[in-house]
């Protein structure tokens, strides 16, 4: 983003790295220009998309503490045309001190970008790597982080971890610590700094939840996205794990 702010942004696509870390700046900026109350954001109920109608309702609402606004609405992929047909409309009367910055995890829906760039916004895209470019886009990340990943320790690090981007950049983030500034990493040192346990602790969560223990379930939780896992894939598994427990149950 720009120094000098936009009324509207869309950031979309399924590079969960990429939109977390453009998330982060903007938390951050919002932050350092107003403080904690700078930032607005809206969520929906489960399985639905942002509250657009609450979203309208707080453009021209004033601040008495910051000079910007910022409204975050996060996944906006699950908006129906009548909102986006509303949020369009509303966009082009934004008043100048806000910025309003919807996220589609994924694709965005239709006219959704039209409208933004109407309004006079910004639309950025962060396409996830393809299969057969991942071991690039590890090599890559990891310049930025100031070490080398070798090619054959991108392609063991995506066989270990998966093609989760968020994921990917927390292990990055570790390896270039363990490495330091100029680094290499190979395959052996890949294989013996990086453990997958994503398989083990979604099932430990899945049992908590099944056990009603809150406590281990949180706990669980935490663990997953403490590294890098990501929310949607992890509710799908859970869902499908509650599933499974409830036909045992029935069949016992």
């Amino acid at each position: 983003m720009a120094d000098a702010m936009k009324p509207a942004y869309l950031l979309g696509g399924g590079d969960d790295a990429k939109l977390s870390a453009a998330l982060a700046r903007l938390r951050a900026r919002a932050e350092r220009e107003g403080g904690s109350g700078a930032l607005e954001t809206f969520a929906g109920a489960a399985g639905t998309g942002p509250d657009a109608d609450a979203l309208i309702g707080a453009m021209p609402a004033m601040s008495l503490t910051a000079e910007r606004r910022y409204l975050l609405a996060d996944g906006v992929e699950r908006w129906k045309g009548p909102q986006v047909k509303s949020i369009a409309a509303a966009l082009e009367h934004v008043p100048e001190e806000v910025t309003v910055v919807l996220v589609a995890r994924g694709a965005a829906p239709k006219g959704l970008a039209d409208a933004v760039k109407g309004a006079g916004g910004d639309v950025h895209l962060y396409a996830a790597p393809k299969p057969r470019e991942l071991a690039g886009w590890l090599m890559a990340a990891a310049r930025e982080r100031g070490f080398v990943l070798e090619p054959q320790g991108a392609r063991m690090l995506a066989a270990r971890l998966g093609d989760g981007t968020a994921r990917l950049a927390t292990e990055l983030d570790r390896l270039a610590i363990w490495a330091g500034e100029g680094g290499t990493v190979g395959p052996d040192d890949v294989e013996t700094l990086t453990v997958d346990t994503s398989e083990r602790a979604g099932w430990t969560l899945g049992d908590a939840i099944v056990a009603r223990d809150v406590e281990a379930a949180l706990a669980s939780a935490d663990d997953l996205l403490a590294q890098g896992e990501v929310v949607t894939p992890m509710v799908y598994g859970m869902a499908s794990r509650l599933r499974s427990a409830h036909q045992a149950a029935i069949a016992l």
